[in-house]
């Protein structure tokens, strides 16, 4: 896909008027030392552009451009793409910011969201062509997806990092990422820190199902029971509700046609009774 070679040419700034590809957050980046680098030794990497009629757009280097114009240059060096298709030109942005980690991982996985939803690449595409597991690609989106707004927000402005956040989406619900959200907010809590914070606070909650789930259980057998009880008054052992390992059964007793449908009926009278503690 990346076979082509072309030349490094210069490119007028004032010609480039707009972004392709974008996944960048619109943040306030320390630009002071890209600036004097370009300043000292010009832009090392060129740009990657895609020619759209007699204009140009970034597939990669926004950042270098904004301090070109930040600078004042006139023209930056860029490799120029003029009939690459949309889908492989989104692919070598995305590659290039990787291959030099200039990407937050919050960008990355707004990357990667975009690649998937705009250019129709499945995860497994994804993940091959740019040399990541599929498993990082999903869990980086899944994160993106199910954070609460405030969260999202709270990452994008650089308060909160993308490891909190991916911890955070361990919790069952998006009420309780929210109230942990703001405990790390309050207490300054690490990544370790929040990790074992939240791993004690899925063991409780787990240990207060499975009492819950017990006494439930609980509460059956004991009515059960008192469903057997009262059967057994009625018609001494002649209707019995039965349990073993391998399930339960009802037995019913009957001497004629009459005396099933007297029984059925006293069945269904007993189990309305009891219904509401079975709840």
């Amino acid at each position: 896909m990346f076979g082509q070679k072309l030349a490094i040419q210069d490119v007028n700034v004032s010609k480039i008027t707009g972004s392709f590809f974008q996944m960048r957050v619109e943040i306030d980046y320390d630009m002071s030392e890209m600036i004097e680098s370009i300043k000292e030794n010009g832009i090392l990497n060129p740009l990657m552009l895609k020619k759209i009629g007699s204009e140009y757009h970034v597939i990669a280097g926004h950042r270098r451009l904004k301090a070109a114009r930040q600078i004042g240059l006139d023209t930056v060096p860029a490799v120029v793409y003029d009939k690459i298709p949309d889908k492989e030109a989104a692919l070598k942005g995305m590659v290039d910011n990787l291959n030099r980690r200039e990407l937050t991982p919050l960008e990355q996985a707004i990357g990667y969201k975009k690649l998937i939803e705009e250019f129709r690449f499945t995860q497994s595409e994804l993940a091959k062509a740019l040399g990541k597991s599929q498993s990082i690609i999903s869990e980086y989106i899944r994160t993106l997806e199910l954070l609460p707004p405030q969260v999202l927000k709270a990452v994008i402005s650089a308060v909160l990092t993308f490891a909190h956040a991916r911890v955070l989406l361990r919790l069952s619900s998006e009420e309780e990422m929210i109230a942990v959200f703001e405990k790390v907010m309050r207490e300054h809590m690490s990544v370790d820190e929040l990790k074992f914070f939240v791993t004690r606070h899925k063991r409780t909650e787990h240990i207060s199902d499975r009492q819950l789930e017990l006494e439930q259980i609980s509460k059956v057998f004991e009515t059960t029971s008192q469903i057997d009880k009262t059967l057994s008054n009625y018609w001494n052992k002649e209707i019995l509700l039965k349990r073993s390992r391998i399930g339960d059964r009802l037995q019913v007793d009957f001497r004629n046609g009459k005396d099933l449908v007297v029984k059925l009926e006293k069945l269904l009278s007993v189990l309305k009774e009891n219904s509401a503690k079975l709840k």
